[in-house]
């Protein structure tokens, strides 16, 4: 068995290669890791050894083109942003075998709700952070192939704890740990003009002047924003680096489904621009570890810093922590077996 993983993120990338790596120890099929991440991202990840990578366009006439050559039997699809809705119609144009990971997922945004819908709609396996977007597939006449299989991002941070080096990371950047925020924007900022831009960066600079804390900001944009004093720009930074900073830091700012999740996992807060609670998300969300909050007032974000300083108890993990890896190749191989034996 034949089968190729599409990431156009860096958490994606990593949970597509621990997918990966997992079927492979076991024999359970040949892998080829298809990467539309930025070069300056795919970088800055580990090396996987032997298992098989290419690299594309996150178009969908460059992913036909290699599914095309590759001919996989099935084509995992993580997420459902641009990139991966231009992978699942792919391979659906070539009559390849589309499973969707990290489906029943309902942003507020319309492009990408949409995006997400038509994936699930048209998969074979819909794999779910969590049973509230079991429930949304359910809702929405989707009862096939729909399985709960937990977060493979926490499978991935315990695995990285042992390699963690909050102060080093510190001492790297001469800042001082829990007086600093880490900002992650580039989903409010990837269609945004440069002035608005600027805007944005001077907003975070007049937070960080009232709270007292250095800003560094994550950004993978192409063209990375204009400098403004008080916040410093991070280039990528390999995934050990980064979650280092995040187990350091007082706050996170973020847009990023998947740093909220990590940072809730290391027991850190963060505030939350315009939030949508697809999955894992609603848990933090709803139980005030994270806060919503609006990038537009420094003097309100100013005060949900304070806010998040005091005492509150971690909610929990979330349902299916652990094992999600070893959850998503077995529901994969199930997939795949029931159709070459043409039940699907």
């Amino acid at each position: 068995m034949h089968v190729a993983l599409f990431a156009a993120s860096r958490p994606h990338y990593r949970m597509a290669a621990a997918v990966a790596r997992l079927a492979e120890a076991h024999g359970a099929w040949r892998s080829l890791l298809l990467d539309a991440l930025p070069l300056t991202v795919s970088r800055t990840l580990p090396a996987l050894g032997s298992l098989r990578t290419l690299r594309t366009e996150a178009t969908e006439a460059e992913i036909r083109e290699l599914l095309r050559t590759e001919r996989p039997d099935a084509l995992l699809v993580f997420g459902g942003g641009e990139a991966a809705l231009a992978a699942g119609r792919a391979a659906l144009r070539e009559d390849i075998a589309l499973l969707h990971l990290e489906a029943g997922q309902r942003p507020d945004d319309a492009a990408l709700r949409d995006s997400h819908a038509f994936l699930d709609r048209e998969a074979l396996l819909r794999c779910c952070l969590a049973a509230p977007q079991a429930r949304t597939l359910e809702a929405e006449g989707m009862t096939e192939g729909v399985c709960v299989t937990g977060d493979a991002l926490y499978d991935l941070f315990q695995e990285a704890c042992s390699g963690l080096d909050p102060a080093a990371a510190v001492a790297r950047r001469q800042l001082t740990a829990s007086a600093f925020a880490l900002a992650s924007l580039d989903g409010l900022w990837r269609h945004a003009s440069p002035e608005d831009r600027e805007t944005g960066l001077r907003q975070l600079a007049q937070w960080g002047g009232l709270t007292g804390m250095d800003i560094l900001l994550l950004s993978d944009l192409p063209a990375p924003p204009a400098t403004v004093p008080g916040v410093r720009l991070l280039p990528a930074l390999p995934p050990q680096e980064t979650l280092s900073l995040l187990c350091a830091c007082r706050c996170l700012l973020t847009d990023s489904d998947s740093l909220q999740r990590e940072a809730f996992y290391a027991g850190k807060r963060a505030l939350v621009p315009a939030p949508s609670r697809p999955g894992q998300l609603a848990l933090p969300l709803e139980c005030g570890w994270h806060k919503p909050a609006s990038l537009h007032d420094p003097a309100a974000l100013a005060g949900l810093t304070a806010a998040l300083d005091e005492p509150c108890p971690h909610p929990g993990l979330p349902e299916g922590s652990g094992r999600a890896v070893r959850r998503m190749v077995a529901a994969v191989m199930a997939t795949l077996a029931d159709r070459a034996d043409g039940l699907l």
